[in-house]
């Protein structure tokens, strides 16, 4: 069976085939103020050749989605599937009272992550997923499959912005794009004072939680790092990490191939699940 996977960001959208839990052919395209664009490549990819499935994470919003659906049905003649963020997937238990509230492409990382670090072969391990985008997140799970919990950042970018809307005189400061050294970490300008503070903030709080998260299970967990600025976090985070960029379809593929079509559950397209 020809799968798909589409992960729907608050920025970007990332799909890819899956094949017996592996992803080949990935792209990805920014929805975020150029929706028409990003849907007409995806369009594009899945009419390269025929698909019998589409699985999707969604947090872009249930216009985006009611799009997708659109063109799914026209094109390919499927009508995608949602995955939903539930009590229980695939051997994960979700932390939350109310799942729902748990963002979709959070939690489908996590279950993926745990999967991972318990296959290790140095035995089973806790795992921590960070997901850095337009808000970046921290979860954790134990190795026994237990959600933690986790938390919610502004990204580097909405940082930024709250200050120029917030304050008078900073005015737009993009955040910084390397790491400076020693004491040039500390700003000679009001630009590097808010472009560095942007991304030393979450990445603080990040190894902060991640050693809390090592002491009281008595074991360091494996650190993922995902999401489209993985990359651009990573040199500013202490802890050790492992990047995956792709986590979140790495999530959708093993969910798709452990579940029957329409196991993967049609879910209530909520922009406001985080």
């Amino acid at each position: 069976m020809t799968t798909v996977v589409v992960d729907i960001g608050n920025t970007r959208i990332k799909w890819a085939r899956a094949d017996a839990r592996r992803l080949r052919e990935k792209e990805h395209a920014v929805h975020a103020g150029a929706e028409d664009e990003a849907l007409a490549a995806l369009r594009a990819a899945l009419a390269s050749s025929p698909v019998e499935r589409i699985v999707v994470a969604n947090v872009g919003g249930p216009s985006i989605a009611e799009r997708l659906d659109t063109l799914a049905r026209e094109h390919v003649g499927v009508q995608p599937e949602y995955v939903a963020t539930a009590a229980e997937t695939l051997g994960v238990r979700c932390a939350y009272r109310d799942p729902s509230r748990l963002g979709v492409d959070r939690w489908v990382a996590v279950v993926a992550a745990h999967h991972a670090a318990a296959a290790r072969p140095d035995g089973p391990r806790p795992a921590v997923v960070i997901n850095a985008g337009t808000a970046m997140t921290f979860d954790a799970v134990d190795a026994r499959g237990r959600h933690l919990g986790g938390l919610i950042l502004p990204g580097p970018r909405l940082a930024a912005d709250a200050l120029a809307r917030g304050t008078r005189g900073i005015g737009p400061t993009p955040p910084a794009t390397t790491k400076p050294a020693g004491l040039k970490l500390l700003g000679r300008s009001t630009e590097e004072g808010v472009g560095f503070a942007a991304m030393l903030a979450p990445a603080a709080a990040f190894d902060r939680a991640a050693a809390i998260v090592a002491k009281e299970l008595g074991i360091p967990p494996v650190v993922y790092l995902a999401g489209g600025d993985a990359a651009a976090l990573a040199p500013w985070l202490e802890t050790e990490v492992q990047v995956e960029a792709d986590l979140v379809l790495k999530g959708l593929a093993l969910i798709a191939a452990e579940t029957p079509p329409g196991g993967a559950a049609l879910a209530a397209r909520r922009p406001d699940a985080r």
